[in-house]
């Protein structure tokens, strides 16, 4: 049992919240980008009527922004170990489920990674045109 004075235990690979996490390591980064690819379609029009262009360049630093924070929670909640006094849940095994937590981490930080250079890649044709063209 954890006291107040060890490093905090990481959750059952199977507990819901680190499921969560690591799920959402692996798929923030693509929806992100679809919702950032359909939201500039909407908002060009938007903008070449508004004669501006900073909300484009505000939602696309907010899906990056969003897809790296997640992208580093799931690392570091795959990549750290959980206490050995927790049992693992049947019929999966400590090393099964720690090495596939360990896997899904690593995994979602380097979509996340990838998926921050597409976003930002976006941001490459906003500032190269002009607005309504």
């Amino acid at each position: 049992m954890p006291s107040s004075t060890s490093p905090r235990a990481l959750p059952d690979p199977h507990h819901r919240k680190r499921l969560a996490a690591l799920w959402a390591g692996l798929l923030t980064g693509p929806v992100a980008w679809l919702t950032l690819l359909q939201a500039n379609y909407v908002m060009s029009y938007v903008s070449c009527e508004s004669k501006q262009k900073w909300f484009l360049h505000a939602a696309t630093f907010v899906a990056a922004a969003i897809v790296a924070l997640v992208g580093i929670y799931a690392w570091r909640l795959g990549a750290a170990e959980r206490s050995l006094d927790e049992s693992p849940s049947p019929p999966i095994g400590y090393q099964t489920s720690e090495s596939r937590a360990v896997w899904m981490g690593y995994a979602g930080a380097a979509i996340s990674a990838w998926f921050v250079i597409a976003i930002l890649s976006m941001e490459v044709p906003v500032i190269v045109l002009k607005i309504c063209q």
